[in-house]
């Protein structure tokens, strides 16, 4: 954004100087060009300003609240897994009994016991797997969202600001040529 700043503030002065040392005059530019085109610079400059003001806000809470509802479920998760734990340690206990009482209850206790740990972890992983995914995806949509909404309300007020001021400053002539360059600009970044 600095950068887009910095451009917009060269530019200017560029425009600023060319007039001052006759420049505009040589490449065609009239005095009064060059105000209009210093007034749309400013313009867009504070365009871009209110959005970035506008938009910063809503847009960290938006990403607050999905880092919240992440951790929230990855709390989940990591009470699944003690749940889990404090199972394991349960079976753990019923081997021990079983070991006392005979060498096939045992075997078959700790088959039952790996087979139950090792479907437990796996749910838990599949559900945390699960879980980032989701949160991941939503997040890529949202942020789409966001991106194609400020485009849209870029075009639209670009728009309504260039129909006013054509309708204000340009004659009849210039008009119907600036509009046939702006629906072909606006094409092209629609691309």
């Amino acid at each position: 954004m600095k950068n887009i700043i910095l451009l917009l503030l060269s530019l200017l002065s560029s425009f600023a100087f060319a007039a001052e040392h006759g420049a505009g005059a040589e490449h065609g530019l009239e005095g009064q060009t060059l105000k209009t085109i210093i007034y749309q610079a400013i313009n867009i400059i504070i365009i871009f300003g209110a959005l970035i003001y506008f938009m910063k806000k809503p847009l960290s809470d938006f990403f607050k609240n999905k880092r919240q509802a992440y951790l929230h479920e990855a709390e989940k998760v990591a009470i699944a897994k003690k749940a889990a734990e404090v199972e394991q340690g349960n079976l753990k206990n019923k081997l021990s009994l079983l070991e006392s009482t005979a060498a096939e209850s045992a075997s078959r206790a700790r088959a039952e016991a790996a087979d139950m740990k090792n479907a437990m972890i796996k749910e838990a992983q599949v559900l945390s797997e699960k879980i980032k995914n989701e949160a991941s995806g939503a997040a890529k949509l949202e942020i789409e969202k966001a991106k194609n909404q400020l485009k849209e309300q870029m075009i639209k007020e670009a728009m309504e600001l260039s129909r006013s001021q054509l309708a204000q400053k340009v004659s009849r002539e210039d008009h119907l040529r600036l509009q046939g360059e702006f629906i072909t600009k606006i094409q092209a970044v629609e691309k």
